[in-house]
């Protein structure tokens, strides 16, 4: 997860990444930052802060942004990642090569093993995050800064979408499989943007161009851009997740947008719930809205909100610490009684990860009057740990890799409990490009990288 932004050539680089960043915020709220390019002093001006960008880059940061270019990030730390501003991003560097501004979203997999090597020839990692990765093995090859960069890239694996700034020369890439979203837009002035997702684009006032590439490496500068490829670009896994959970409802994946997949989701587990009897059917908000609607409108029962969702707390999902977690829920989401008191409901979530938000609700649910509760989830369930980038380190945390549907029926206190087939999900998000090349790792426990054993 994490989110980044990149922009090439706008007289307000700074203040129009600060935009992007406010529309990816939902993608990291662990910290935030900005790095610009100053051409007439030919320095970089980088400004992080904890939180979210709101808190973290205000006015005062802005206005020490100077630059046409510039490049963001708001984090979110991955399993085991150091909680701190000095693993905040972007990263700067400087290098052989010329100083290099960092930011990456996402997880590299083989960090540990590109971490001995680095040592072993006596590099000196100074954080966490394995962004910083990339520019020890750049710094390790003699030649210039795009070749270089191709033969670091070309050593990582896993998930990612990432953008570099090297004096006015504003460079993507995006993983081999293209499990990350990362695309290109273009601005009315003759900029460009570079964004984790197609709504930020929009919102920062550019038009869609495309998305990067698997495995490609696209260089911004002089007003060209210039495509070329890392590696040999491996078939297109894009995770099907981004659909079910991560993406803003009005991004637009596969050439639909994310709300419309989410909502075909949904009919299509009211399709195979399709003897279910309820009264209402009420979302988990906001991820599971789109999906309810869905869902309604295929089994023909009245959609309703029964959950009012508490919109200056962060997403319980991606809090790093399971306490926290705990405290969120509880403040997260409250009922209305007057919707929920003797009905039968279908309550509709977008997927089930730890399972401790849907006890939490069932439990208010019934204590509300709710006489039966059916809890339908849109996506398979996760029975394996993802490791391209969403925090689910241990097969031990996911309800579902250690219950039977059954067994999580009752653990939950629902009536009954549905998934969505791997199949109908694969057709809902598959947009123009059809159902095939998603990955789905975790409703599998099949890899796209071999993985050692993590737990």
């Amino acid at each position: 997860m994490g989110g980044v932004i990149g922009v090439y050539n706008s007289p307000n680089a700074a203040v129009l990444t600060q935009i992007g960043l406010f529309s990816v915020q939902h993608r990291g709220q662990e910290s935030c930052g900005i790095a610009s390019y100053d051409e007439k002093e030919k320095t970089f001006n980088l400004r992080r802060g904890s939180g979210l960008v709101i808190s973290g880059l205000g006015a005062a940061a802005l206005a020490e942004l100077k630059g046409s270019c510039a490049i963001g990030h708001v984090r979110y730390p991955t399993s085991g990642a150091k909680s701190g501003l000095q693993d905040a991003q972007p990263f700067i560097f400087n290098t052989a090569q010329g100083d290099i501004a960092i930011a990456l979203s996402g997880n590299i997999i083989n960090g540990a093993a590109l971490v001995k090597q680095i040592r072993r020839r006596g590099g000196i990692l100074q954080h966490s995050s394995e962004t910083e990765l990339i520019i020890h093995l750049l710094a390790q090859e003699n030649k210039p800064l795009e070749p270089a960069l191709k033969d670091a890239l070309a050593r990582v694996e896993g998930g990612f979408g990432a953008v570099i700034l090297s004096g006015g020369r504003l460079i993507a890439a995006r993983d081999r499989h293209g499990i990350r979203p990362l695309v290109l837009g273009r601005l009315a002035d003759g900029g460009y943007i570079i964004s984790s997702e197609t709504s930020a684009v929009e919102v920062m006032g550019g038009s869609y161009v495309r998305d990067i590439k698997p495995a490609e490496m696209l260089v911004i500068e002089n007003g060209r851009l210039k495509s070329s490829f890392y590696a040999k670009p491996g078939k297109m896994q894009n995770c099907i997740f981004e659909q079910v959970y991560l993406s803003r409802p009005d991004s637009v994946i596969r050439g639909q947008s994310v709300a419309n997949a989410r909502m075909e989701m949904g009919k299509r587990l009211a399709r195979q719930m399709k003897d279910i009897k309820a009264d209402i059917v009420i979302p988990v908000p906001d991820s599971g809205i789109f999906a309810a609607m869905g869902f309604a409108e295929e089994a023909k029962i009245p959609f309703e909100i029964g959950l009012v969702r508490n919109h200056y707390l962060g997403r319980s999902f991606i809090k790093s610490a399971q306490s926290v977690r705990e405290t969120a829920v509880k403040l997260k989401l409250l009922p209305i009684d007057d919707i929920i008191n003797g009905k039968n409901i279908v309550l509709v979530d977008d997927s089930l990860v730890r399972g401790t938000t849907s006890r939490r609700l069932i439990k208010i649910l019934r204590e509300h009057g709710a006489r039966k509760v059916h809890f339908a989830v849109t996506s398979p369930p996760i029975i394996a740990p993802c490791f391209y980038g969403i925090n689910t380190p241990s097969g031990k945390e996911l309800i579902a890799c250690t219950h039977t549907r059954e067994q999580i029926k009752k653990a939950l206190g629902a009536d009954s409990v549905y998934f969505l087939t791997a199949a109908h999900a694969q057709e809902a998000c598959g947009g123009r490009e059809g159902a095939q090349g998603f990955c789905s790792s975790c409703f599998t426990g099949k890899y796209i990288y071999k993985i050692s054993k993590r737990g």
